[in-house]
C-alpha cells in the first residue's frame, strides 16, 4: 500500500472525468474534487461525458446515475465497449439491491450514496489512485532503467531523471505502453497520434517524432519491426 503522500502527489496527476446533472450538487463537489486535482472536466449528462470520454485522457470517471438526454448507466456501458480496465466510481441516491443490480456487469470501483461524504469520497479516491498505480496505468516499467509516468508524460530514467514529453511524443509514448507486449502498426500511430491534428502522417513526420523521442533517453526502448511497425524494447 502507498503512502498517503504518494497517493495524494499521483491524484493531482489524475485526468478525472465528474458528471452530474444537479448544478448545486455539480458545484459542490467539483469544489471538493478541486482539493485532490486540478485535472478535472465536468459533463452535465452521459451523451455529453461520453464526447469528452472520447477525446482522450480520462483515467477515472466519476458519475451520477439519473440524469436526462443519457443516464450514468448508459453512459457507463458505452464507455465499458471501450474500456473494460478504466476506473468508475458511481454517485447515487439508490441503495435497494434491485436498482444496483443493473450495474453488476458495468465493472464499478465503487459506489457513494448521495449525500456526498467529504471522508468517504477522498478514501475512495486513494483506494482507486493506489488501484490505477498497482496495474501500471500511472506509472509503466519499461526496463530495469527506465519507467514512463502516463499521466505526466514523463520518461524517467534510473529513477531520478525525468524528460519530459511534447504532446505528440506523449500520444505516441501512451500507444506504446498501452501496446507493451506487442507490436504498434503504422497504421494505429496514424489513428491515435495524427489524428487530433487532422493531419496525414507521412514516413517522414513518423521518424522524425520517433528520432525525437529517442534521442530524449541514453536507454534504448523503441524498436522497429521493419515495415510493419514499433514496439518497447525490453
Amino acid at each position: 500500500m502507498s503512502s498517503t503522500k504518494i497517493l495524494s502527489q499521483l491524484l493531482k496527476n489524475i485526468q478525472i472525468l465528474y458528471v452530474e446533472d444537479e448544478l448545486e450538487t455539480r458545484d459542490i463537489i467539483v469544489e471538493v474534487l478541486s482539493a485532490f486535482t486540478n485535472n478535472i472536466k465536468v459533463a452535465e449528462n452521459g451523451k455529453e461525458a461520453l464526447e469528452i470520454y472520447s477525446q482522450g485522457g480520462i483515467q477515472l470517471i466519476i458519475t451520477d446515475i439519473e440524469m436526462p438526454v443519457m443516464d450514468g448507466i448508459e453512459f457507463i456501458e458505452k464507455v465499458r465497449e471501450d474500456d473494460i480496465l478504466i476506473p468508475i466510481i458511481m454517485l447515487t441516491a439508490y441503495t435497494s439491491t434491485e436498482y444496483l443490480l443493473k450495474t453488476v456487469n458495468l465493472n464499478i470501483q465503487s459506489y457513494i450514496v448521495k449525500p456526498i461524504n467529504y471522508t468517504k469520497l477522498k478514501s475512495t479516491l486513494y483506494s482507486v489512485v493506489e488501484y490505477l498505480n498497482q496495474t501500471s496505468n500511472i506509472y509503466v516499467h519499461i526496463n530495469n532503467e527506465l519507467s514512463y509516468d502516463k499521466s505526466k508524460g514523463i520518461l524517467i530514467e534510473n529513477k531520478t531523471k525525468e524528460i519530459t514529453l511534447n504532446k505528440k511524443e506523449k500520444t505516441l509514448m501512451d500507444l506504446l505502453v498501452d501496446s507493451k507486449n506487442s507490436l504498434v502498426t503504422y497504421s494505429q500511430i496514424e489513428h491515435s497520434v495524427w489524428f487530433d491534428y487532422d493531419e496525414v502522417m507521412t514516413d517522414t513526420a513518423l521518424r522524425t517524432v520517433i528520432k525525437n523521442l529517442r534521442k530524449k533517453s541514453s536507454i534504448k526502448f523503441i524498436e522497429n519491426v521493419s515495415g510493419l511497425g514499433y514496439k518497447l524494447s525490453e
